[in-house]
């Protein structure tokens, strides 16, 4: 009887610790900050792009990785996304989306993904070509690699951040097995990841409430854009700010796409023509002026992380140190700004926005016409 009851005891702690190894699995995919090494199906030549033809839909193609001395493949399906670089004339190797099946990705990298924003290098261009003919060399990724940064420094500031993960991907011609290109890219959390996983709601564009605005959220958010010094964006027009709604139906603005900022510092990127800046490298502070800041505890909270964000500059992989130098030297002129009260007035605390927010902010379509 002993004996019996022992194996029987064996025998079920054995199957417990399998089903925990099987629940326990890889880590996800946002959860491990190594770069993933893939190869993705697609004829760059000839895509179908959504903003030059209304007939573009999700196409099938494959994602492959190795693992375990094996090559792993995946189905998946993908379309090219974005604005002005999903164009053909501006990128040769556009943003794109893939569309994950939940059983065909289950035990790979993937599982539980279902679509995954791809922001990619962009490429060659005749319009970048022009804009960087007298630079000394000429390098998309590192744009693409100090956009990456960006995400990552904002998710250093704020646990409400879209998590991303940097990859190095062979696009692969289809009718050309073996030859492509290889390039870094990143893949950035969904939306809706975000949401599930802080216990919030996403809102549908148009549902900004400037009485329901979580204030402090949204000071973080114009602080940290004035530190990249970017302006592309809005809250109240929810340009490349996406909006949670939190208990009590507040409203938690998270933001998203950086390549317009002066870190990363494109050649095609300039600010609106309604700001009195010529430059994305000369900072332009547009948060709101509510009577709750509390500027000196929003500064003391970046200063917190102050070394944390130096620190994630050099551990960005494939960036030069030309850009590790300038990308330093710009983050630098933030914090001298924030240590002097004379700099502070007059570039934030003194520059901030109309509170409540006017229709016709800087993002406003009649503000972008040049």
């Amino acid at each position: 009887m002993k004996y019996s009851f022992f194996i029987a005891l064996f025998l079920y702690l054995s199957l417990a610790v399998c089903e925990v190894g099987a629940d326990a699995g890889q880590p996800g995919l946002f959860d491990d900050e190594s770069v993933l090494q893939l190869t993705l199906q697609i004829d760059l030549d000839h895509l179908c792009r959504p903003r030059e033809n209304s007939g573009c839909g999700y196409e099938p193609s494959q994602l492959s990785w190795e693992a375990d001395g094996e090559v792993h493949t995946l189905p998946i399906e993908f379309i090219v996304r974005g604005g002005w670089r999903s164009l053909s004339a501006n990128c040769q190797v556009p943003l794109l989306f893939l569309r994950f099946q939940e059983e065909e990705s289950r035990a790979t990298p993937f599982e539980g993904q279902t679509s995954l924003p791809l922001t990619t290098h962009c490429g060659r261009s005749g319009i970048i070509d022009e804009l960087e003919s007298s630079s000394p060399y000429l390098n998309y990724e590192q744009y693409l690699l100090k956009e990456y940064l960006a995400y990552r420094m904002y998710d250093e500031i704020s646990d409400l951040s879209l998590r991303v993960r940097l990859v190095n991907i062979l696009y692969e011609d289809p009718d050309k097995p073996g030859k492509g290109r290889r390039n870094f890219a990143f893949f950035t959390e969904h939306f809706e990841s975000l949401a599930a996983r802080s216990g919030t709601e996403l809102l549908a564009r148009d549902r900004f409430d400037y009485q329901r605005l979580d204030l402090h959220q949204a000071d973080v958010v114009a602080l940290f854009q004035f530190m990249i010094g970017n302006t592309d964006w809005s809250i109240a027009r929810q340009r490349n700010i996406i909006l949670l709604q939190g208990a009590g139906g507040v409203q938690l603005p998270v933001p998203y796409d950086f390549d317009m900022s002066g870190l990363v510092n494109a050649p095609y990127a300039g600010p609106p023509p309604s700001l009195p800046i010529d430059e994305v490298t000369k900072r332009y502070y547009l948060g709101y002026c509510h009577p709750e800041a509390d500027w000196d505890s929003l500064f003391d909270e970046f200063q917190l992380h102050k070394s944390e964000l130096q620190d994630l500059i050099p551990e960005v992989p494939g960036l030069y140190k030309k850009e590790e130098t300038s990308s330093r030297r710009f983050l630098d002129k933030f914090f001298r700004i924030l240590n002097s009260p004379k700099k502070r007035e007059k570039q934030i605390t003194g520059a901030c926005q109309p509170w409540p927010p006017t229709e016709d902010d800087h993002m406003a379509p009649a503000n972008l016409i040049p």
